[in-house]
This record gives C-alpha cells, structure tokens and sequence, in this order.
C-alpha cells in the first residue's frame, strides 16, 4: 500500500513509540470528525451569512421607510402649523370683531338711555 519503508523510518517510529501511535491516532480521530462535521458546519455558516444578509437588507429598507416616514411628519406638522396659525388670525378678529361690536352697542344703549 504505502511501498516499501526505508530502515531509517522504519528505525524512527520504533523509537518514537506508543506517542507517535497516540497521537497519529488522534490525528485520524480529528481528520475524520472534520471530514464528517465540516460540511455540515460551513453550510450551517452559509446559511447564517444568507440571513445576515437578509437581516441587513431589511433593516435598510427600515430606514428608509424610517426617513419617508420623518419627511411625512414634517410636512404635516409644517401644514398644521400654518392651519394653526391661520385659525388663530382669525379668532383675534373674530374677537375683535366681537369687541367692537359689544362696545357699539354699549355705546348705542348709553345713547339711547341718555335721550
């Protein structure tokens, strides 16, 4: 399978002893996890850079619907500010009219009580 082994090799894993077998059995334990689990591992972070991806178009489509939505409660507010300020002119003449009015008739009674 592997060909020959030179007696040089065959020499040094003699002297390495059971740690060399140890850890080439380690070795084989962990390349084969690796080679069971890594798949599987790099899909499931495919997946989670996907929805990241996902999550991080979503939130800028909320942002801009955030900003639409600030331009819409500007552009009200600005309006109701101006109605605002139009209703008020008109209840000071209103009130004023209204002034001028009782004062008249006030005038037009002392007139008339005073004949």
């Amino acid at each position: 399978m592997f060909g020959p082994l030179s007696p040089q090799i065959v020499q040094a894993l003699i002297n390495a002893g059971g740690g060399l077998l140890i850890a080439l059995v380690i070795l084989f334990g962990l390349y084969r996890l690796a080679n069971r689990f890594g798949g599987r591992f790099i899909l499931a972070q495919q997946a989670q850079a996907e929805a990241l991806g996902a999550q991080a178009q979503s939130l800028a489509r909320q942002a801009v619907s955030m900003e639409d939505l600030k331009e819409c409660i500007n552009s009200l507010i600005g309006r109701d500010n101006s109605e605002h300020r139009e209703m008020l002119v008109l209840l000071k003449y209103i009130a004023q009219q209204h002034r001028d009015l009782t004062a008249r008739k006030f005038c037009e009674s002392l007139h008339s009580k005073g004949e």
